[in-house]
């Protein structure tokens, strides 16, 4: 008897408060699982009841149209897919309610992700954050310079020097009409430091030797091509 009033007890504690409190104690993926089938409750009750005044030809339409995101809290829906690096739902999810938004949270995800070490992770959101699906005018300007550079440097910690050359020639060939192995002030750096611990020295002299502008450039950027000049000076003696 004690037992099934326990039982009763908590089946009245709503669905959204339990993935709330899950989300709290770092079960991500448990609470994802409560929002979800607080969604598809809903979902279903919502369905039973419009079928009672629809017919069943109408119903059947509409329950396959419907959402299952719909009625529960998608801020934190996204925070939770952020956290298990379930980015494609993030994107579907957010294309259903604020794309601006998602770009944000994404941004703070690979900002999480770096602080902790977490570089592949962090590379993930980045990639995403670039993803075409988002390039609607939805990011722009710091935000996709931003995130450019943290793909860069995402895959310098990894070791994953070629796409790092790979990568920053095609960042500056969307941006400018630049010739093969030129690349943008903002990517230089990165460029420069694939280069020299690649051994590609040709590719090193241009890119450090070459006149551009560096007076915009952060004191980061700055060393990193300064080192990268020393180690082509080192190399040619």
């Amino acid at each position: 008897i004690v037992l099934s009033k326990i039982r009763r007890l908590l089946d009245q504690i709503p669905l959204s408060l339990c993935a709330s409190a899950a989300s709290r104690v770092g079960m991500n993926a448990r609470a994802l699982q409560f929002l979800e089938i607080d969604s598809r409750s809903q979902i279903t009750s919502s369905a039973i009841s419009n079928a009672k005044k629809n017919t069943a030809s109408n119903h059947d339409s509409k329950f396959l149209k419907s959402c299952h995101i719909d009625g529960i809290d998608l801020q934190l829906t996204k925070k939770l897919l952020g956290q298990l690096c379930d980015f494609d739902t993030m994107i579907t999810i957010s294309q259903k309610s604020n794309p601006s938004e998602l770009s944000s949270r994404l941004l703070e995800v690979a900002t999480e992700r770096e602080m902790y070490g977490d570089w592949e992770g962090a590379l993930q959101a980045y990639e995403h954050l670039l993803d075409s699906r988002l390039r609607s005018g939805n990011i722009v300007g710091c935000s996709k310079n931003r995130a450019q550079k943290g793909l860069l440097r995402c895959l310098l910690k990894l070791g994953r020097l070629d796409s790092v050359l790979n990568q920053a020639y095609g960042m500056s060939k969307q941006d400018l009409d630049l010739k093969e192995m030129e690349f943008s002030n903002e990517i230089l750096p990165y460029a420069t430091e694939a280069a020299w611990r690649l051994g590609k020295w040709s590719s090193l002299d241009s890119l450090v030797n070459e006149e551009h502008d560096e007076s915009g450039q952060d004191a980061h950027a700055r060393y990193q091509l300064s080192l990268g000049r020393t180690m082509q000076s080192i190399h040619c003696r």
